[in-house]
């Protein structure tokens, strides 16, 4: 099995790389986390992993300044850039100092499988479900759509999840939309008006109480969506679901 450190400044970045990483099981086994260039060359120094994966911008010591004293120690070990600054001046000195690999920010779990099985490509490789069907998805997007199916009913924005999480706005849209092939509004809306479906069939409640209860303050708004997700007014689908005659 190939050892591997992750050096990254942004703990959240860091911690999620790493539980993916192991929770992917893919042959593969994080043994250090460093979250600049200075504690990360000490880490190789001492613990010589076969793999490398590291931010360009920290503090103390950058990225490619580290690959770069790496190098010169004559230690080998494979390294994979990690950033979100894709310009060719960085690819380019990457490229000299013997960088194998990218994985461009925000990193979704496709990109992990597909990096790993590089560097794996003897072995035959399987995605292992997380209990509660979060594997398919990283842990910040995972948690996100839990969210979402908790708080469907109150005031739901990116900013408020950005909060919690302690990251951009459009670091959690872009994930999301890049992992799930949804933008994080229409997933807020499909999971409402699954919801508000359900409340239609098995409860005696109104329309109106209906779009409070899946976070539509006024219903006639709540109306416009429904009837765009679903094709027909919210009495319409009532009517045709319970096979009443108007």
């Amino acid at each position: 099995m190939k050892t591997l450190i992750v050096v990254e400044d942004e703990l959240r970045i860091r911690e999620g790389l790493c539980k993916l990483i192991r929770r992917l099981d893919m042959g593969v086994k994080v043994i250090g986390e460093a979250e600049d260039g200075l504690e990360g060359l000490k880490m190789i120094q001492d613990m010589l992993p076969d793999i490398v994966i590291t931010d360009i911008r920290m503090p103390k010591m950058e990225g490619l300044e580290m690959i770069r004293k790496v190098r010169e120690m004559n230690i080998r070990c494979i390294f994979i850039i990690l950033s979100g600054y894709a310009e060719f001046s960085y690819a380019q000195t990457a490229i000299s100092y013997g960088v194998t690999d990218y994985l461009l920010k925000p990193v979704t779990v496709s990109d992990v499988k597909r990096l790993l099985e590089k560097l794996n490509p003897q072995d035959t490789l399987t995605e292992r479900e997380a209990p509660g069907d979060g594997g398919a998805y990283s842990d910040l997007v995972y948690s996100v759509m839990n969210a979402v199916k908790r708080d469907y009913a109150t005031h739901i924005s990116l900013s408020t999840y950005a909060d919690v999480y302690k990251v951009t706005p459009q670091y959690i849209s872009t994930l999301f939309t890049k992992e799930t092939g949804e933008t994080f509004s229409s997933y807020v809306r499909r999971i409402r008006m699954e919801k508000a479906k359900e409340l239609l069939l098995t409860t005696d409640m109104k329309i109106y109480e209906v779009a409070l209860a899946v976070g539509y303050p006024e219903q006639k708004y709540f109306s416009k969506v429904f009837k765009e997700y679903t094709g027909v007014s919210a009495k319409q689908f009532v009517l045709q679901k319970k096979d009443i005659k108007p």
